[in-house]
């Protein structure tokens, strides 16, 4: 048995099995259909797996560069620079679990997009001591949150 058949036996199958057609077929939704919407998200799962190996490595290297190029900076400074690399390094772990999630495409993107505001706004306030872009950083934050709702529900 595949993994598709295991999959859609024991979760699409049972959930769904109230709405079956007589044929064994969903309305308005063939096993097909139901076999290609489950291997889309699959993959688009093992992507924000490779992605969270890639931004892992790269919250590591920014805690690092920040911690020599931010020696003499300002402590609000560093205080940015370090909330920015703790929600970077935390949120790329989280990515890992993105194939355990319900809409792996949905929860990836919303933690992605939410990292590079963010994180993104932070790093670039802190090493510039500019303030362009920190309007964008709550935006960030709302799309983290919404990751995680979408995790929940």
């Amino acid at each position: 048995m595949s993994v598709i058949d295991t999959l859609y036996r024991y979760t699409v199958g049972p959930v769904a099995g109230l709405f079956y057609n007589k044929d064994g077929t969903l309305p308005g939704l063939g096993r097909e259909e139901v076999e290609r919407i489950i291997r889309e998200e699959m993959m688009a799962g093992n992507l924000f797996v490779r992605l969270a190996g890639i931004s892992g490595c790269m919250a590591v290297i920014m805690g690092a560069y920040g911690a020599h190029a931010l020696k003499s900076a300002d402590d609000d400074l560093k205080k940015v620079f370090a909330s920015g690399n703790k929600y970077h390094l935390l949120h790329s772990v989280a990515l890992l679990a993105m194939p355990l999630t319900r809409r792996p495409a949905l929860t990836g993107t919303l933690f992605s997009l939410g990292m590079l505001l963010f994180c993104g706004t932070c790093y670039y306030h802190a090493l510039t001591g500019s303030t362009t872009l920190r309007r964008f950083t709550p935006f960030g934050g709302m799309l983290l949150i919404a990751g995680w709702m979408t995790i929940a529900i």
